[in-house]
């Protein structure tokens, strides 16, 4: 039997709010299926992001979770949720370009 990697199992949950703690993050997303952990990112200070991740015990739960759970209202906000890499994504803004600029000349 083959390991699964850890990011076949991570579902990437974007726009939270300060309320949400791993507690109530684990209750929602234990519905999709057994969980093994949540963490939600801190800064060097302490203070929370507004990101986390969700670790299942079986990739098979990521896709429905994702499906049951994307768009849910939390403390007031709409969580986002990707299919995790386990590590942070980060978007870089690029601004004051000219507007025939392309992706490939970046």
């Amino acid at each position: 039997m083959q390991i699964q990697k850890e990011a076949d199992k991570t579902v990437f949950v974007a726009n939270l709010g300060s309320s949400a703690n791993e507690e109530i993050i684990f209750e929602l997303f234990l519905q999709a299926g057994p969980l093994k952990k949540v963490t939600i990112a801190r800064d060097r200070e302490g203070r929370q992001r507004s990101y986390g991740f969700v670790y299942y015990k079986h990739a098979e739960a990521v896709p429905y979770a994702i499906a049951l759970l994307n768009g849910t209202w939390l403390f007031g906000r709409q969580i986002r949720l990707q299919y995790g890499t386990g590590r942070p994504v980060f978007c870089i803004i690029i601004k004051n370009c000219s507007f025939q600029l392309t992706h490939l000349d970046l």
